[in-house]
């Protein structure tokens, strides 16, 4: 090395972290003070070892490979994260900086800076607890309100039909029997809002994706949509829709979910519903139009939170339609919205997968009212 390195070994000496320089092999031919707070060792204990040798043998490779690649483009300096093991046996987690000096003549070269990140790391490990104890809370609290949901629905069923053979069996005023269609009506609306939590706490990812053709959902959706679409007097136009990789039960669902929201937040024109789909990067931009009363922009991101409903309670429902409608479409890998100005209708976009073989499916444009 160079008489001149002592120049630049003055001007790192001082320096909080720890600086080695090795040569092309990982030798150590140079460490300063800092080597001793960080490490343990004095710098003289380090002079001749392979720097590769102090690396966690997990971390090793990783390192090699950086500083061969440093070698390889010498004007670009290489940082990677590794442990490195300490006077006492234990390991550190260190940011190594290792820049290419060999063609500079105060050093002839390669300077290794090592910085002690051991508190970003076990902060890294905090948060990746965190997230691994909130998913695990997650899913406890959804096979909860499944198994909740599912076994209260034979309850409210059996209090519903034994209401109704009560009044049929028996001699009952007016008062009486105001008040049992009270408790039918009840029960059919807890039945109503069971069935919803059943269905959001059941959607999720689907393990076992298969080619689903949407224009089959919708019309899945508008032959359960029925008798609505037809006392409302609704026209419903869909465009030729692509065959996607997903689960059918849940697009179902979802078409049905956002169609019926249609029906019921109608205004005093007739009802009309346009479905349409384009292509959008690699996956399609589905769009569900309406010409109802519209949602104002404060409370568009609000609707899809669970419970959450905007109208006075004249309107039948539990808050929960869209709440699914967004976990089915995230659940998917795609992303749920609306384009709307109040008054004057709404469009619900969502994003989904890529379709099978990129083509949209050749059906003619359908129409139901």
């Amino acid at each position: 090395m160079a008489a001149s390195f002592h120049g630049f070994r003055s001007l790192i000496e001082n320096s909080p972290d720890a600086i080695t320089v090795i040569d092309t092999q990982g030798e150590i031919l140079y460490g300063n003070s800092s080597i001793t707070k960080i490490f343990g060792y004095l710098p003289e204990e380090v002079l001749g070892r392979n720097c590769l040798e102090l690396i966690h043998p997990e971390d090793r490779d990783a390192s090699s490979r950086a500083l061969r690649a440093m070698l390889a483009k010498p004007a670009a300096p290489c940082q990677w994260d590794a442990r490195m093991r300490c006077k006492n046996g234990n390991y550190s987690w260190v940011e190594s900086t290792v820049s290419n000096l060999l063609f500079e003549s105060e050093v002839q070269a390669i300077a290794m800076h090592q910085r002690d990140i051991n508190s970003r790391k076990a902060g890294e490990v905090e948060r990746q607890e965190r997230a691994e104890q909130l998913a695990h809370s997650n899913l406890r609290l959804e096979e909860f309100a499944y198994t909740a949901a599912h076994d209260l629905r034979e309850p409210l069923r059996a209090i519903s039909l034994y209401t109704e053979m009560l009044v049929q069996a028996t001699e009952m005023d007016a008062k009486a029997k105001q008040m049992a269609e009270f408790i039918v009506d009840g029960a059919a609306r807890m039945f109503t809002l069971v069935d919803d939590l059943l269905s959001f706490a059941s959607t999720g990812v689907c393990e076992h994706p298969r080619c689903v053709d949407l224009q089959h959902a919708v019309a899945q959706a508008t032959l359960n949509l029925a008798p609505a679409i037809e006392a409302s007097g609704a026209v419903l136009i869909v465009d030729p829709l692509p065959i996607i990789r997903s689960n059918e039960i849940h697009l179902v669902r979802l078409f049905q979910n956002l169609i019926s929201n249609a029906l019921k937040y109608r205004s005093e024109e007739p009802i009309q519903i346009h479905v349409t789909a384009v292509q959008h990067g690699s996956g399609w931009l589905v769009r569900i139009e309406d010409n109802g009363i519209g949602i104002a922009p404060e409370n568009q991101a609000r609707v899809f939170m669970p419970f959450i409903r905007l109208v006075n309670r004249d309107v039948p429902g539990t808050g929960l339609g869209l709440a699914v409608c967004k976990k089915i479409v995230e659940a998917m890998g795609g992303a749920i919205w609306i384009e709307s100005t109040l008054g004057t209708g709404s469009t619900f976009c969502f994003t989904t997968g890529a379709a099978q073989e990129g083509l949209p499916v050749e059906q003619s444009r359908g129409a139901a009212a």
